[in-house]
C-alpha cells in the first residue's frame, strides 16, 4: 500500500494531494498562500534527482512557455512557472471535472448538441495555440477536460512545439496521431487538426474509431467509420478533418467559424460529468479560514504544517518544533481544499464518508487547545478527527483566554485542515482572512 501524501511547502505553494505520478514527473493539487480565493491549482514538477535537461523537465517548461504566450478561455489559465532548486514547474488552474475519453467512450454517443459544444471549444484552444504559431502535438480525448459547466479544456501542453519546429521522434497517443506523424518530421497545425476530428468522431459514435496500441500503426492506418458521413452536416468539417491528405485538412480558425453558427447543447456535457462523478464520488474539501489570533506573552507558535493529511492509513504524528523565545502572532488559518478524483489518480480514493473531519497541521502550544461546538476534545493520534455533517463551530483557546472561533458547515467527506498563515500576519490581515466554504 503506498504510504500517504504529506503536504508540503513549495515555494509559495501548499501541495495538499497528489493526483498522478508519472515516470519522471509529479502531477499534485496545490493552493497558493496568502490567496484569500479558496482556488487550487494543479502544479506540475520532475520528481527528485530528474536532471534539468531530462524529457520531463523540458515538457514542464515547454506548457509553461505556451500558456504564458496563449491565453484561451479554453485553455487553463496559467498561476506561475519557473524554477526551483534548479528543476522547473508549472502551476495551472486546476479544473473541476472529468476527461472527455471517460465520458464519450464506453457509452451511448453523445447528443448532437453536445458533440458541437466539445468540438467548438477544443477548435477554439487549436485556433489560440496555432494563430501564436504553436502546435498542440498530442490532440487526443484523455487531454480534453469537461468541466461542472459543459465547458472543455485543452491540457498537457508538454509536447508542444512551434509550427515548422523538427520533431526529432514520434510521440503523442495511440489511435489519435495524425498518419503523416508516425515519421519524424515538422510540427504542423493540420496535425492538431486531424487529432480534433478523431476526439470529435470518439465522441458522436460513443467509441474509439481506430482503437491501435502503437504509434507506428498510424502510418498504414485505414479509413474512418462509414456511419461518420452523416456528420459532417451537423459539425461541419469533420470528416475533410480526417483526410489522410493534410493539404486537405481545415484550420482550426475555420472549423471555429463553420461551429459558431450552430446550436449546442453544454447542459448535456455537464450532466455527463455529474453522472461520471457520482459513479466515482471524491474526497471534498473546500477553503475557508479563520481568523489570526494573537497570543501576547506566549512563548510557542503555531508552524506550517507538520502533520499529513491522513489517507488509507494513519501517518504518526512528527516531534514537535523547538520552542521559540520571542512573543509572537499565533493565527490560524482554517483551510479544506478541494481534491479531485481523475482518471491519472495513481491511487483509488476512499468511498465517500458521510461523515467530515478536522486534522491540525502544526503544533499547538501545550497551554493551548482546541474547542468543538464548545467542548474540549483532544486530536487523536493521526490528527483526524470526525464530525457529523452540518454546521460547527472550532475554536482556539490560546494561553491567557485569547480565543478566536470561526462557525462553518462540513459536508459528508469533507476534511478541514488547521494550517498557520504566513509569518507577521497584522490584526488587518486577521478580518480579511475570513472566507466561506
Amino acid at each position: 500500500m503506498p504510504a500517504p501524501f504529506v503536504p508540503e511547502l513549495f515555494g509559495d505553494f501548499l501541495l495538499v494531494q497528489l493526483l498522478a505520478r508519472r515516470a519522471m514527473s509529479d502531477v499534485l493539487v496545490a493552493v497558493r498562500l496568502g490567496d484569500r480565493s479558496g482556488q487550487t491549482f494543479v502544479l506540475k514538477r520532475p520528481v527528485l534527482g530528474e536532471r534539468a535537461s531530462g524529457r520531463a523537465a523540458q515538457a514542464i517548461q515547454r506548457e509553461g512557455e505556451v500558456l504564458a504566450e496563449v491565453r484561451a478561455s479554453a485553455l487553463p489559465a496559467l498561476a506561475a512557472h519557473g524554477e526551483l532548486a534548479g528543476l522547473p514547474y508549472v502551476a495551472i488552474e486546476h479544473v473541476r471535472g472529468a476527461p472527455l475519453d471517460e465520458l464519450a467512450s464506453g457509452a451511448e454517443p453523445m447528443p448532437e448538441g453536445a458533440v458541437r459544444a466539445a468540438a467548438l471549444d477544443v477548435a477554439r484552444a487549436l485556433a489560440a495555440l496555432h494563430a501564436k504559431g504553436w502546435v498542440h502535438g498530442d490532440l487526443a480525448a484523455s487531454n480534453v477536460m469537461i468541466d461542472e459547466t459543459g465547458e472543455a479544456k485543452l491540457v498537457d501542453l508538454g509536447l508542444a512545439r512551434r509550427a515548422g519546429e523538427a520533431r526529432p521522434e514520434v510521440a503523442g497517443t495511440p489511435g489519435y496521431l495524425a498518419p503523416e506523424a508516425a515519421l519524424p518530421g515538422e510540427a504542423s497545425a493540420t496535425s492538431d487538426v486531424y487529432g480534433w476530428a478523431v476526439v470529435v468522431a470518439e465522441c458522436a459514435l460513443g467509441r474509439r474509431i481506430f482503437p491501435e496500441d502503437d504509434l507506428a500503426s498510424a502510418g498504414a492506418r485505414g479509413e474512418p467509420p462509414r456511419e461518420l458521413a452523416t456528420w459532417e452536416a451537423r459539425v461541419p468539417g469533420l470528416l475533410a478533418a480526417l483526410a489522410r491528405d493534410a493539404s486537405r485538412r481545415p484550420t482550426s480558425a475555420s472549423i471555429v467559424q463553420g461551429l459558431e453558427a450552430l446550436a449546442l447543447d453544454r447542459e448535456a456535457l455537464a450532466a455527463r460529468v455529474a453522472a461520471h462523478r457520482a459513479r466515482a464520488p471524491e474526497d471534498r474539501t473546500s477553503l475557508v479560514r479563520l481568523p489570526a489570533a494573537e497570543a501576547r506573552g506566549s512563548s510557542e507558535k503555531i508552524l506550517p504544517p507538520a502533520l499529513p493529511m491522513p489517507a488509507a492509513e494513519p501517518a504518526p504524528r512528527p516531534a514537535p518544533p523547538p520552542r521559540r523565545s520571542s512573543g509572537v502572532y499565533l493565527a490560524v488559518a482554517l483551510g479544506a481544499v478541494l481534491l479531485f478524483a481523475m482518471g491519472q489518480c495513481s491511487a483509488r480514493l476512499p468511498p465517500r464518508n458521510p461523515r467530515g473531519s478536522i486534522s491540525v497541521a502544526g503544533v499547538v502550544p501545550p497551554r493551548a487547545h482546541v474547542e468543538v461546538d464548545g467542548e474540549k476534545v483532544a486530536l487523536p493520534a493521526d490528527g483526524r478527527l470526525e464530525l457529523r455533517s452540518g454546521e460547527h463551530t472550532v475554536a482556539v483557546v490560546l494561553p491567557k483566554g485569547t480565543r478566536r472561533e470561526y462557525t462553518f458547515r462540513v459536508r459528508p467527506n469533507e476534511h478541514v485542515v488547521l494550517v498557520a498563515p504566513k509569518k507577521g500576519a497584522t490584526k488587518d490581515d486577521e478580518e480579511a482572512e475570513v472566507r466561506e466554504p
